[in-house]
């Protein structure tokens, strides 16, 4: 069910932190899979992920690891047929950047029928285009369907603003980017479960998503729409976004910032032009949380 938006006071925007990063550009590029040097990876992982596109589709055939970012051509689809991709790092080798990613601007891409999921360290925090997600569209449109993403996090307790599970932005001046978000399941993420910002039209509908639950480390945000972002949020079942690290009672006598979580997380939009039904919360900080221009520069 929805529930009435609540506007955030001016200090409720962190929890917008890395939000607001989401929106920068920079960082070192990702790169196409060609090669991967598998010499020093435990026998016992699955093979290497080695991307052969045919007829413009990879279809995998079996559960595979990738050490670096896997970028989808023009015109592409990543089929799993229901097999699993697993990023890893060997150290001192650190994992950046998205698990899957189109490999140009403005090109159509879609995900359909796989695992996205990551099993990596916990140390460190990246920032630009180096940030950790499971799935991103940049500047692209297409579909994410039918897919699972979780475990896109640097390991336990780590309270880095990146780790968001699927995103879509179209900050780099490209139009508006379509997209389609169904039917997908989402959870243990590091920030956000989906993410849309900047020129796209997003439609998220009949998802799953679950974030961590109570934690002190880091305020999640189920889904989020922001900077301009449209479109659709219907039919999803979104659960366990909330920050505890710092309360009201906690600002007044330490001087913390209150961060908060969401939801449903509208952040700098129209929410107008945000059809919303049928969405289903439970134990989220805040079911959804409308943050307007006017809020956050106050």
């Amino acid at each position: 069910m929805n529930t009435a938006m609540k506007a955030a006071p001016a200090h409720l925007l962190c929890v917008l932190l890395a939000v607001a990063c989401a929106a920068e550009r920079g960082g070192a590029p990702t790169r196409p899979i060609t090669a991967l040097d598998v010499g020093s990876l435990d026998p016992n992982l699955d093979p290497p992920c080695l991307p052969t596109f045919i007829g413009n589709t990879w279809t995998l055939a079996m559960d595979c690891t990738t050490l670096a970012t896997i970028q989808i051509p023009d015109g592409g689809t990543v089929d799993g047929a229901g097999h699993k991709i697993t990023a890893i790092e060997v150290p001192p080798s650190h994992f950046v950047g998205p698990v899957l990613k189109n490999m140009n601007a403005g090109s159509t891409v879609h995900v359909v029928n796989v695992t996205v999921t990551a099993s990596l360290g916990s140390s460190g925090c990246e920032g630009g285009d180096n940030r950790l997600r499971g799935i991103l569209f940049d500047d692209a449109s297409g579909s994410v369907t039918s897919s699972t993403v979780s475990h896109i996090k640097r390991g336990a307790g780590n309270g880095c603003q990146e780790g968001n599970a699927i995103e879509i932005r179209s900050c780099g001046g490209m139009g508006t980017q379509t997209v389609v978000i169904d039917q997908n399941t989402v959870f243990d993420y590091q920030k956000n479960g989906i993410t849309a910002n900047c020129d796209v039209a997003a439609t998220i509908t009949g998802n799953t998503v679950q974030g961590a639950g109570p934690v002190d480390y880091i305020a999640q945000n189920g889904v989020q729409f922001g900077f301009r972002a449209t479109g659709e949020a219907s039919g999803n079942s979104i659960s366990d976004n909330f920050y505890t690290g710092c309360s009201h009672r906690d600002a007044a006598k330490t001087g913390c910032t209150p961060y908060v979580a969401a939801g449903l997380l509208l952040f700098d939009i129209d929410p107008s032009l945000i059809r919303r039904s049928n969405n289903m919360f439970r134990n989220n900080q805040f079911n959804v949380l409308l943050v307007t221009y006017q809020s956050y520069e106050s």
